[in-house]
């Protein structure tokens, strides 16, 4: 069981529960290597009955072939969902068009109360390195907020202003403690969670598992051997430690090397969608 919950997480969970009626519309960012892992359901609970966006982030890294799947699974009547680049500024129309169908019903009762140009609230929200701050930045032309490849960038909540929107920004929300082993795997592959939180050995050993069930040919790539038996992947990390050449003294190889390169390379991989 992996446990990670900082005190910043729940005080800022708690903050978001305590907004919710200010809200108008929620933007949720996923990020498409685990979507469906990197939903983090205490959302559901918040404002079940108020629309929400699912803004489905870092499409260039995922497999597009599990879209249609992952649509299926956020289906419902009051949400939309929309899978983009946010590094991508053609995204930043796409995103505003789907926000305003989302708000249309909000806005006529405005106007029927005489309010002529009402300025809407939408909360950001999502687990840690989603892609938060890189979506506010894009719908505001600006970096108003600090971004980065490691979790946690985001510690408090701050309001950016558009012009009819204001956007409150988050910081990333995780679970107290993750029942299921591969989700906190997933997570931690996709930057969500420190690495510091599941032992190395560990990690290697339940992602190249991952790896092996999911996308056998990306281990075939960099000639490694798809398995899930421990004393294979074992004997495939020392393969990969003499491919590499990576050596310490007296000729030993250096199977921590070899585990974070591993680690390293799953990062930056691309076309894959673990959920």
């Amino acid at each position: 069981m992996v446990q990670w919950f900082p005190g910043h997480m729940a005080k800022a969970l708690k903050k978001i529960k305590e907004k919710k009626t200010l809200i108008d519309l929620f933007i949720v960012v996923l990020d498409a290597r685990a979507p469906i892992s990197s939903y983090n359901s205490e959302f559901d609970l918040i404002a079940p009955n108020k629309p929400r966006l699912f803004v489905v982030s870092k499409l260039d890294l995922a497999d597009e072939k599990k879209i249609n799947k992952i649509k299926n699974n956020f289906n419902n009547k009051n949400d939309s969902i929309i899978f983009c680049n946010l590094i991508n500024n053609k995204n930043r129309k796409k995103i505003f068009l789907e926000i305003k169908k989302l708000l249309k019903i909000k806005r006529k009762k405005e106007l029927k109360l005489g309010l002529l140009k009402p300025r809407f609230k939408a909360m950001v929200i999502g687990v840690p390195n989603s892609g938060k701050s890189t979506l506010i930045n894009l719908l505001s032309k600006s970096y108003s907020t600090k971004t980065g490849n490691t979790p946690g960038i985001t510690k408090g909540q701050q309001w950016i202003n558009l012009n009819e929107i204001k956007l409150l920004d988050t910081p990333g929300i995780l679970w107290p403690k993750f029942e299921n082993q591969l989700i906190g795997i997933k997570l931690l592959i996709i930057g969500s969670i420190k690495h510091e939180i599941i032992p190395l050995q560990e990690f290697f050993n339940n992602a190249y598992k991952l790896l092996s069930k999911y996308y056998p040919n990306k281990l075939k790539e960099i000639k490694l051997f798809p398995t899930e038996k421990e004393e294979e992947i074992y004997s495939n990390l020392i393969k990969l430690c003499n491919d590499k050449k990576f050596i310490i003294k007296n000729n030993q190889l250096d199977l921590n090397k070899g585990m974070n390169w591993f680690k390293n390379h799953l990062k930056n991989m691309k076309g894959v969608t673990y959920d």
